[in-house]
């Protein structure tokens, strides 16, 4: 039995619409894993003012949480699941400051809870 797709959209104090990583984030998920389930947070407020954050460009998109259930994950340890996301978002990564994720990813055949 597959659920409804369902993805909560950020809410930062500072805003409660998707910047342009976030979609970018969410366009590319939802295309290649064709999630069952999908959450994407963004915790970046809560680390703005960490040091390792000083000096940084991206401060207002820099941390993602990321809860989600795909077929595509059946049969893959966590390693490889978090490798295939990781590679999915090299460019926000590399390029546009994102800084870090924290994932729950789990198969179609796994409780997401």
């Amino acid at each position: 039995m597959l659920r409804s797709l369902f993805r909560q959209m950020s809410t930062s104090p500072a805003t409660s619409t998707m910047g342009p990583i976030e979609t970018s984030i969410s366009s590319k998920l939802q295309s290649t894993f064709h999630p069952t389930f999908l959450e994407i947070r963004n915790d970046s407020h809560k680390h703005a003012k960490h040091a390792g954050m000083q000096g940084a460009s991206n401060r207002t998109e820099s941390h993602f949480y990321i809860k989600m259930q795909s077929e595509e994950f059946n049969g893959k340890n966590l390693p490889t699941r978090h490798r295939l996301v990781y590679n999915l978002l090299d460019d926000e990564i590399s390029k546009q400051g994102v800084h870090a994720l924290q994932m729950k990813l789990k198969g179609t055949n796994e409780s997401i809870q």
